[in-house]
C-alpha cells in the first residue's frame, strides 16, 4: 500500500513537471476555443464515445514510451501490447519505433523506425488514434506557401452590411489546473 502511494505521488510529480514544461495558449476565436502548444505533441482522437476531454500528450526531448503497462503514455484497446512502441524526440526530429507491434501512419503499416511529420495520423493497435502536431515544423511549412494561400477567416459580411460572425482572436496563457487521474 505504501509503495502504491509513493508511485502515485511520483506520477503526480512527473505529470506536474510535464505540464509546467508544456506551455499552452488558449485562443478565443468567436464561438470556439483553440488550444495551441509550442512543442511537439500527440492529440488523442478519442478515448471512447463517452470521453469529453481534449488530451494533448507532449513529446519531450528523449524517449516517450506507449503501451498498456507502465509507460509514459498509457494505451488501451484491442491489439495494444504492454510495451507497444516508443517515440523519440532528438532535437525536434520525432521518430516512431514500432517495436514489432501494430502501428500505422496515415493508414499505412509501419514496421521500421519512421520519422513523423506535422499533421500525420497515427493508429496504435486497432483503435488508439492520434494526430501528431509539430508546431515549429507547421510554421516552417506555412512560411513556404505562397502569400494568400492560407485563408484563416472566410466569413463574408451579410448583405445588410452587418457581420454577426465577428472574428476576434484573443490569446490567453492557459491556467493549468492540475488534477491527478487514475488511468
Amino acid at each position: 500500500m505504501d509503495r502504491m502511494r509513493r508511485n502515485k505521488v511520483e506520477h503526480e510529480r512527473q505529470t506536474h513537471q510535464v505540464l509546467q514544461n508544456t506551455p499552452l495558449d488558449l485562443i478565443e476565436t468567436g464561438k470556439s476555443l483553440k488550444v495551441q502548444a509550442e512543442r511537439p505533441h500527440l492529440v488523442s482522437l478519442g478515448s471512447g464515445r463517452l470521453s469529453t476531454a481534449i488530451t494533448l500528450l507532449p513529446l519531450l526531448e528523449g524517449r516517450t514510451t506507449l503501451g498498456s503497462d507502465r509507460t509514459d503514455i498509457p494505451l488501451q484497446g484491442p491489439g495494444i501490447a504492454a510495451q507497444h512502441c516508443y517515440i523519440e524526440n532528438q532535437a525536434g526530429n520525432i521518430t516512431l519505433y514500432p517495436c514489432g507491434n501494430q502501428c500505422s501512419v496515415d493508414g499505412l503499416p509501419v514496421t521500421k523506425p519512421y520519422r513523423l511529420t506535422q499533421g500525420c495520423m497515427l493508429c496504435f493497435g486497432q483503435s488508439a488514434f492520434f494526430r501528431f502536431n509539430h508546431p515549429e515544423e507547421a510554421q516552417r511549412m506555412k512560411s513556404m506557401l505562397p502569400a494568400g494561400s492560407l485563408r484563416v477567416n472566410t466569413v463574408k459580411p451579410l448583405p445588410s452590411g452587418k457581420n454577426t460572425n465577428k472574428q476576434t482572436n484573443k490569446t490567453h496563457k492557459f491556467p493549468i489546473k492540475f488534477r491527478s487521474s487514475t488511468v
